[in-house]
């Protein structure tokens, strides 16, 4: 008696199908970026994956891209498919015991979704790259998980999260410390008003990401599309070593410190604060850099952000304040608090919250109530926050109920993208202030600055074809 396979189950027990480009319909490897495995290694098992599993493509393999194959593959994700413009970053990739689909140009990829029967997207790219993949993967139906920042410029999170309004399928933006317990304690001793109503919260990260010069110019090592790499950004010389992390230090392709490292500091008063949009409101922006240059990123960056604040009748009240420190500046509280009781609170914290009552102390993996004569009051309350089954578990375990018609899984994952833009544009508010060198003001409502984005001279037109316009988009789509 034969049993009827449909397409999903029989490239789910034969994942190896994926490497014959005769049962793909492959173009030849010169007419085409997309480069198959031609057998999985001998010495590498098969892995035969339940037909229910979420099978994912990968953009950007080194680096973070890198750590995130290892968090599919522990997760249970079958990858079909990988993408990067380094050889050396593919060949890694290959390496591990896939049956998956190699491809330089992530456009390529997704006109071939439908052969590899793509789920969701993994996106772990430059800054600059983050976007337009991104938007690929929404007007394509497809899940999507992008690393932080979820966007390069306020104007591409504003359109994400149209995009992704329309979509409705599972997303997630890369902040994994949000699925760590320690946040979870913290939220619940916030929320639990263990230290009395919060009037601020400083955050600050002890690196620095400075600062971008403009040579020496070279040639793009062997191996590096750097065409590919590009995307949308100018077609500017190739400058020595901006590979695989330099990048950060410039403008036109990361955000500095402050968009590399606030998503995961600030993610907890986003959430223990409950800095929704209706929360935020219209917020004012301020910050501090040591120079302003169109190029390169700052040595230093303080920031500030004042959130409206109504008590409980209704009337205004001072705003709750947050701030942000990095590279060497110090939180004046951390500070003052430090030279009091002598610790070190700035050394050992990356925040402090301050309360009516006292202070909460934390970092990615404890958290500590000051003076300790609130501290000994406090009654720790019973966790109350499911844990997390893993960050990138999330955004599977959505892919599957989403793929059953359950509707509701789109925002299922913690970090789903219409929470994690709002954390995505408070962060990017602060380099658009930092670049106007004047306070500014933008409405989480409107998704707007108050007389037009201050900086808009600073990103020129995407080259053509990497917009992020319906027709761009589907250009690809269609191929």
């Amino acid at each position: 008696m034969s049993t009827p396979f449909g397409r999903r189950e029989f490239l789910a027990l034969v994942p190896a199908v994926l490497a014959a480009p005769t049962v793909l319909g492959c173009a030849n490897r010169s007419q085409s970026s997309a480069t198959p495995i031609a057998t999985t290694p001998p010495t590498t098992p098969v892995v035969v994956f339940p037909k229910d599993t979420p099978r994912i493509a990968i953009i950007g393999c080194g680096g973070r891209g890198a750590d995130n194959l290892s968090d599919l593959i522990g997760a249970g994700a079958n990858v079909v498919a990988i993408c990067d413009v380094t050889t050396s970053m593919r060949e890694a990739a290959l390496a591990r015991p896939l049956a998956a689909r190699s491809f330089t140009d992530m456009r390529e990829l997704f006109a071939r979704r439908h052969e590899l029967a793509l789920d969701g997207v993994l996106i772990a790219t430059p800054d600059h790259t983050h976007a337009f993949p991104t938007a690929l993967a929404l007007r394509a139906g497809l899940a999507v998980y992008c690393e932080k920042p979820l966007t390069h410029t306020m104007e591409e999170s504003k359109r994400i999260g149209e995009l992704a309004a329309i979509a409705r399928v599972p997303t997630q933006m890369g902040t994994q410390i949000h699925a760590t317990e320690n946040y979870r304690r913290v939220v619940e001793l916030i929320t639990s008003g263990a230290i009395g109503p919060v009037t601020s919260c400083d955050c600050w990260v002890n690196k620095g990401w400075c600062c971008g010069e403009t040579g020496p110019v070279t040639t793009p090592p062997e191996g590096f599309d750097y065409d590919l790499w590009l995307g949308g950004a100018q077609n500017d010389p190739y400058i020595k070593d901006i590979q695989p992390a330099n990048w950060r230090k410039y403008w036109e392709y990361g955000t500095g410190t402050l968009g590399d490292m606030a998503c995961h500091m600030m993610d907890l008063p986003v959430w223990a604060l409950g800095l929704d949009r209706a929360r935020l409101g219209c917020v004012e922006i301020r910050a501090e850099v040591d120079r302003v240059d169109s190029v390169g990123c700052p040595e230093w960056t303080e920031a500030s952000w004042a959130i409206p604040t109504r008590d409980a009748s209704g009337a205004s009240i001072d705003p709750l304040i947050l701030r942000w420190f990095d590279n060497g500046r110090t939180s004046p509280t951390a500070q003052e608090m430090g030279a009091r009781d002598k610790v070190s609170y700035h050394d050992r914290f990356n925040m402090v919250f301050q309360g009516s009552k006292g202070f909460l102390w934390a970092n990615y993996g404890e958290w500590l109530i000051t003076p300790s004569a609130v501290a000994s009051e406090v009654v720790v309350p019973s966790p109350s926050i499911a844990a997390s089954p893993g960050h990138h578990r999330e955004w599977l375990d959505a892919i599957r109920a989403w793929r059953k018609g359950i509707r509701t899984a789109a925002d299922a994952p913690l970090c789903a993208f219409t929470r994690s833009t709002v954390l995505n544009e408070l962060v990017l508010s602060g380099t658009v202030a930092a670049r106007a060198q004047r306070p500014v003001q933008y409405d989480f409502n409107t998704r707007a600055f108050a007389g037009g984005d201050p900086i808009a001279s600073w990103y020129p037109a995407p080259r053509e074809g990497w917009s992020l316009s319906n027709k761009d988009l589907d250009r690809v789509l269609r191929q």
